[in-house]
């Protein structure tokens, strides 16, 4: 009885922190460049553990937690700072540590004419160094199909001002997710600049959650809870019986 209760358990646990992944996704159904989390289970006992200790009774976790990199489909908005990727790649953007990778491209230039992603993070250039865009407010900002920036002025003049880093990682698995879109480089990642990424000027990349897909795994993900918290709400009344049984005669 016991190790059915724990099996009940810990099929509550893993479903509760499924839910909260899955609202999590939900949460950012339109967030540009957001890259949806997923969850997969597995066994802690196996084998001859699971049948000898366990009399056969599964207990499970989850064991991991993972990022879609599918690429989310692009929206048109004419904004000539809206910047998308076709395909694979990252944006390199400086975080408060450390450099970070997004697909994240609603930019902005701030005050001080430095290009920057909406949440205040400086985008990298080729080199990794922070990019200027020197009279932005009265020029035209153009980004080429291969990342290249230039600033068109009123008197029809193109000065090229900088070529966006536009990496890939040898395994997106090395990625790990941060705030607001970004990922860092964990042990063992490489990266590799992608030599002619294709860039596309006045679009952006919205999520890849799917929220049909994700609305269906939560209610079966409620619906297998409240079973586990049933299951674990009559093994208390078993008890309890059992407690009273106990003390007769």
């Amino acid at each position: 009885m016991v190790s059915g209760k724990y099996s009940a358990l810990s099929g509550a646990i893993s479903r509760e922190q499924t839910i909260a992944n899955i609202s999590a996704n939900l949460a950012n159904v339109s967030t540009t460049g957001y890259k949806s989390s997923m969850v997969s289970f597995e066994s802690l006992l196996r084998g001859e553990k699971q049948i000898n200790q366990a009399k056969g009774i599964n207990y499970d976790r989850i064991r991991q937690t993972y990022t879609d990199f599918s690429p989310g489909p692009q929206h048109q908005t004419e904004n000539p700072l809206d910047i998308a990727l076709s395909g694979e790649g990252f944006f390199k953007v400086q975080g408060p540590t450390e450099v970070l990778y997004t697909r994240r491209g609603d930019f902005i230039v701030d005050s001080a004419g430095t290009l920057r992603t909406t949440n205040g993070l400086a985008v990298l250039d080729a080199g990794n160094g922070q990019i200027t865009i020197p009279d932005a407010a009265t020029g035209q900002i153009a980004v080429t199909e291969t990342g290249t920036l230039t600033l068109l002025d009123s008197n029809g003049g193109r000065a090229e001002v900088a070529q966006l880093a536009v990496v890939n990682v040898d395994d997106p698995s090395k990625l790990v997710r941060q705030a607001d879109t970004t990922f860092s480089l964990g042990n063992g990642g490489v990266e590799t600049p992608i030599e002619n990424p294709t860039v596309v000027q006045g679009s952006l990349e919205v999520s890849n959650v799917n929220m049909t897909e994700e609305m269906a795994m939560m209610i079966d993900s409620y619906r297998t809870f409240e079973t586990y918290h049933k299951i674990l709400k009559s093994y208390s009344t078993i008890d309890e019986q059992q407690d009273e049984l106990g003390t007769l005669g």
